[in-house]
């Protein structure tokens, strides 16, 4: 990225800003109530809202009665470490469902308070504005308080890491990310930057608090420990859930290009087993090959710059890992604002404009607001699979690349 910073005249007015991501973010809540944003999201389109707080509800109430958190039913069931269920899900379980679900949507819009006031804090007058903006008016964050979802808990732990490990300021780094994985495990993605900045405190408070969180629950229900395991490295326990419309990662897309190219249906498949073998060995050659290539750029990656490693990693959550669903793109949230204050280069804010959009899908989508098991993409052409994920993938890898290219010089100063 080697386009000159943006202008100052062109972002100094914050209050303009501010105002208009005010007035998106506005939108998004009241569209909660009604149907004006679900027919542009695959999640929303076809399940109800709250879908996966439900499963997060029942999980506190399963452990409130004695019961095996892992055995609730529900969207992909419990796939989270039991900290989650045993100290959240449980507290939302002592109101009635809909009265939770409202408490989580505060909880959420209360992260975002914070973090629009770490944001003011750290940022001038010139960057102000349009990383306020940013976290205002970004489409996937609709689709989590939708969904009832908690990426953006985790996603906001991240950031308050990210903006730590800049300012050099490492004390609550460890218990930030700790936060995170106990939220959402894929937090674990920034494992292989933590140890190219030789963050030691980080990593051992990170994952002592893990440990120390997790290990108990496991020991009484070693059962579950496997399944925590199984649903979140293999294949999906459902049949024809390997991929679908609302699988938005790399290994979604190529997944989907092999069955298409194979003539294998996708209500058929279950894990990446069921794929001709290779199919399956070009895809697990496309992963570890991204991941080499990341772990290559982080060893050239200074080790005073922690905000361009991070962001690496984050970003190649999206093409690695197997289930990757819109409302995930929230994790991108702590990377584009953390990249523009630390670069304050145009092309960030022409990154998240293409990410910040919703995909293409309602006009692929069939039967759209009809509640149940649908999967457009059953019916779609590879072309169109293509189309629909390429909206956030390409720009997510353009990103992935110049981060490994190590092309976004630091500005800030």
């Amino acid at each position: 990225m080697t386009d000159p910073a943006i202008p100052k005249a062109w972002t100094s007015r914050t209050e303009l800003w501010l105002g208009a991501g005010l007035l998106v973010h506005a939108f998004f809540l009241a569209a909660l109530s009604g149907d004006v944003l679900r027919p542009f999201f695959n999640d929303a389109s076809h399940t109800r809202r709250g879908f996966d707080f439900a499963v997060f509800y029942l999980a506190g109430q399963a452990f409130a009665e004695g019961s095996n958190i892992y055995a609730v039913e529900g969207a992909f069931g419990f796939r989270y470490l039991p900290a989650f269920a045993l100290i959240v899900g449980r507290f939302l379980a002592l109101f009635q469902p809909l009265t939770a679900y409202f408490l989580h949507l505060g909880i959420t819009e209360l992260f975002l308070t914070a973090n629009l006031w770490l944001t003011w804090r750290l940022s001038d007058a010139p960057r102000r504005g349009p990383a306020l903006f940013m976290w205002l008016a970004f489409s996937p964050y609709f689709l989590e308080l939708y969904m009832g979802q908690v990426s953006f808990w985790a996603a906001s732990l991240l950031f308050w890491l990210l903006t730590a490990c800049q300012r050099g300021r490492d004390r609550w780094t460890g218990i930030y990310w700790a936060g995170a994985i106990l939220i959402k495990p894929n937090a674990l993605i920034i494992l292989p930057a933590i140890v190219r900045l030789r963050a030691l405190r980080m990593a051992i408070v990170g994952l002592g608090l893990v440990l120390l969180f997790s290990l108990p629950y496991f020991l009484f229900y070693p059962d579950g420990l496997d399944y925590f395991i199984h649903s979140n490295t293999r294949g999906a326990h459902v049949k024809g859930a390997l991929t679908h419309a609302g699988n938005l990662g790399l290994q979604g897309a190529l997944t989907s290009i092999v069955a298409k190219l194979a003539d294998r249906p996708l209500v058929e498949l279950s894990t990446l087993a069921d794929l001709p073998t290779l199919g399956r060995v070009a895809i697990y050659v496309s992963q570890a090959a991204i991941l080499l290539v990341a772990l290559v750029a982080s060893r050239r990656q200074p080790q005073h710059e922690p905000v361009p490693l991070l962001a690496l990693w984050l970003c190649t959550f999206f093409l690695v890992y197997k289930d990757v669903w819109e409302h995930h793109y929230v994790f991108l949230l702590p990377v584009f604002v953390s990249l523009y204050l630390y670069s304050n280069h145009s092309k960030i804010l022409i990154i998240f404009v293409f990410i910040a959009l919703p995909t293409p899908f309602v006009f692929f989508d069939i039967q759209s607001g009809v509640y149940g098991a649908i999967d457009p993409e059953r019916t779609w052409s590879i072309a169109t699979s293509l189309c629909y994920r390429g909206s956030k993938l390409i720009p997510l890898a353009y990103l992935w690349f110049e981060l490994c290219r190590q092309r976004l010089p630091n500005t800030a100063s």
